[in-house]
């Protein structure tokens, strides 16, 4: 009987992520069609994230081009800036340029600007010639998070100080120069910088002791107000909500009396995630993220107990992580970038 529902559940999952999503009625696509090419429009919408070049996150007004995801009455549109220009999440633009689609790849298993915004909601491109702001709305959350990044850059400099600010929130919400994250891309270490299971861990590493001689109820308490930070300050990632759900649920069944079963708790988390959002499925964050953390409970440690005949024990586990999950994603690296960085275990 269980088997039936996970079967049918799978099924429903795979069927909407695989089914292409379609602009609803009122998106300025429509127009595009209508049109037959390029139109020149005038939209208005609120932007849902900081102007972000296409090599990776930067602070805005550090010049070159730019884009960013603009929310209208209906639907979405990226915005691309020729020049950089000082703008944050939140804000309410008026913005006129050229209206066009997105490229599409021509290859099935590379990914395109067209891909990478239909899984954001997105269906065209405006190229901005013009804007103005009508309103600064306030974000507490967002610029709170800007001064935790530009604070750990002030202190230990550009390179230093954004690898630590993605260390802490994320490299999806802080700035990280571009070379940067290309060298930590060649080297295999892209996770490293994205928030994820890691992070969380830290942080009910710290905060649970504080709680520990509250009751049942204080500590679960306590526990989900950090996890809920986590989520608003690294943003609500496939990744970060992953890491969230699984912690939730392992932390409940522990407080509860119960043996947790990590593989089990993976397994739930990611199909009430996919529910939410099938599309996720297709997601490389989200791939990733759950075969990672696969590979960690299931292989992590028996590779360890074998590296143990050869290797001192601190290197046996060193080795051990880094493997499973190199070894486990290797066909999504293989998939998504078309490379294997074998140097990522040393």
């Amino acid at each position: 009987m269980w088997g039936l529902l996970l079967a049918l559940l799978l099924l429903r999952v795979g069927w909407l992520a695989f089914t292409p999503p379609q602009p609803a009625a009122g998106d300025p696509v429509l127009q595009l069609e209508a049109a037959g090419g390029p139109l020149e429009l005038t939209l208005r919408g609120v932007l849902l994230s900081d102007p972000v070049p296409s090599g990776g996150p930067v602070p805005s007004g550090g010049g070159g081009a730019c884009r960013a995801l603009l929310q209208l009455p209906v639907g979405r549109t990226e915005l691309r800036f020729g020049q950089c220009p000082e703008l944050q999440q939140g804000w309410r633009l008026q913005v006129q340029g050229r209206l066009r689609r997105p490229q599409v790849s021509p290859y099935p298993l590379l990914a395109a600007p067209a891909e990478r915004l239909v899984r954001q909601g997105s269906f065209s491109q405006l190229q901005v010639q013009d804007f103005e702001v009508l309103q600064r709305a306030a974000t507490p959350v967002a610029d709170l998070r800007r001064r935790m990044a530009q604070a750990l850059v002030q202190h230990a400099g550009p390179n230093n100080g954004s690898v630590l600010a993605a260390l802490v929130l994320g490299s999806a919400v802080v700035p990280v120069p571009a070379e940067l994250r290309d060298a930590f891309r060649a080297a295999g270490l892209s996770h490293a910088l994205a928030a994820s299971g890691f992070h969380l861990s830290v942080l009910l590493g710290v905060v649970l002791p504080l709680g520990k001689r509250l009751p049942r109820l204080g500590r679960l308490t306590l526990a989900a107000a950090a996890m809920g930070l986590f989520v608003l300050l690294a943003g609500p990632q496939p990744s970060v909500l992953r890491a969230v759900l699984m912690g939730g649920l392992a932390l409940g069944v522990v407080e509860c009396g119960y043996r947790g079963r990590p593989l089990g708790i993976l397994v739930a988390s990611a199909l009430v995630l996919l529910l939410a959002r099938p599309d996720w499925l297709l997601d490389v964050g989200f791939q990733l993220s759950v075969v990672a953390t696969a590979a960690l409970v299931v292989s992590a440690r028996p590779l360890e107990l074998g590296l143990r005949r050869w290797l001192p024990g601190w290197l046996a586990v060193a080795t051990a992580v880094p493997l499973a999950a190199s070894l486990y994603t290797l066909p999504l690296q293989l998939l998504h970038f078309g490379v294997v960085p074998l140097w990522a275990v040393s």
